[in-house]
């Protein structure tokens, strides 16, 4: 045993992900694991709102904010409220989240949380050893949570990058002007490009709300933001509580679970962020509760990633659409949400829709934009094939693709 402890797991990263696995793992019938919470981001109570939605109770039930049943689009010039009859579009903010966690682990016999970054893993026989400043842990299993969007490389011959700036207010008006019963899922009216941008508007109350501005490219947030409140709530002055920002990527690119070694990735860092949409949270849920399961039936934590070939194909041909084409996207939505029962669709976006689902789905889309995009799609696919074989070197090594 090291002097600094010896653990069953490591989760070496206290973001959504390793704080939503670590709570899992409590709330499971293993009250013998030993876990070791590694955090190196030192962001406690600092703002970031978690929006999912879902159709029954999930192990984040207690700590939700707020919910909404009814969502509202601005598309296509027009304003479509629709109804929730299963879903419930839910948001909780992530500090609650890592209190809750930290407290739960700090309670549990022979797990620990520690504050600090983790140096270079090193392999060690039945177990991996995880430098954190001047201390040593060990582990028999890692799951690792680290991802650095500055470190991302994607086959651009094979798949797209794009990448989605957030940038949120939490504000309060000075009159009652929100709705506290309709959540804002998309509004184009934000003064960028057609389908480069968009904002939504969570309301908690009627004065205060979440508004957030989405774009494709860098902005400066804060002019379009004001303009945004005053146009669409009459805003000339609020009061802002908090901020948000961040970036995401989108790409079909897979990701590989397998960190090595005793290793199993976990979160964005394993393809959990839905390439389209950008919501990540139900997919995380998923695939921790894979990674528990795993853990109780075989002792590990490297349960397999599934995931349906026909999602990543339909993410990339989107994914082609909105990259070539960008104001072709606010009439898909509005095509989706029209012609679709909005629970429907939302299982859709959640890769939750059952086959028959997805094909009544996709033929409700404008047939010209995609069928084209598919094309497109499919010959990149095709060339990035050819080439990577023509790059093919004796004794089998490749090139590495171009970032």
């Amino acid at each position: 045993m090291d002097a600094a402890g010896d653990f069953d797991l490591a989760i070496v990263g206290a973001g959504v992900s390793g704080l939503v696995l670590a709570l899992l793992l409590d709330q499971a019938p293993l009250d013998h694991l030993r876990v070791l919470l590694i955090d190196g981001a030192r962001d406690d109570d600092e703002l970031r709102t978690l929006s999912f939605w879902s159709a029954g109770p999930t192990p984040l039930d207690a700590l939700v904010r707020h919910e909404w049943h009814t969502l509202r689009l601005h598309l296509d010039g027009a304003v479509h409220d629709v109804r929730l009859r299963e879903q419930v579009y839910r948001t909780l903010f992530f500090a609650d989240l890592q209190r809750d966690v930290k407290a739960r682990l700090s309670a549990r016999a022979g797990s620990l949380v520690v504050e600090g970054r983790v140096g270079t893993p090193v392999p060690d026989g039945d177990g991996v050893l995880l430098p954190v400043g001047p201390r040593t842990f060990r582990a028999r299993w890692v799951a690792d949570s680290r991802f650095h969007l500055r470190d991302l490389v994607v086959d651009r011959g094979r798949y797209h990058l794009l990448r989605q700036h957030f940038h949120g207010w939490i504000v309060r008006a000075p009159a009652d002007v929100f709705e506290p019963s309709t959540a804002t899922l998309l509004d184009v009216r934000v003064g960028v490009p057609p389908g480069t941008g968009f904002a939504y508007v969570l309301p908690f109350d009627p004065r205060q709300a979440l508004v957030e501005l989405v774009t494709l490219h860098p902005v400066d947030a804060e002019p379009l933001l004001r303009d945004h409140l005053r146009r669409a709530y009459g805003l000339t002055d609020v009061e802002i509580l908090d901020r948000e920002s961040g970036i995401s990527p989108m790409t079909e690119q897979p990701f590989d679970p397998d960190g090595g070694p005793r290793v199993r990735r976990i979160g964005v860092a394993a393809g959990r962020l839905k390439a389209s949409t950008g919501y990540a949270l139900t997919r995380i849920l998923d695939d921790s509760a894979a990674v528990v399961a795993c853990l109780q039936r075989r002792g590990h934590p490297r349960a397999p990633v599934r995931r349906a070939r026909a999602a990543r194909w339909l993410d990339g041909v989107l994914l082609e659409v909105w990259e070539r084409d960008p104001a072709r996207i606010p009439p898909v939505f509005a095509a989706l949400f029209r012609r679709n029962p909005p629970d429907r669709v939302l299982r859709f976006l959640d890769e939750r829709a059952s086959p028959p689902e997805v094909a009544r789905l996709v033929l409700t889309l404008p047939k010209g934009p995609f069928v084209r995009a598919a094309v497109r799609w499919t010959a990149r696919r095709l060339r990035a094939r050819t080439t990577r074989g023509r790059a093919r070197r004796p004794g089998g090594e490749r090139h590495r693709p171009a970032p």
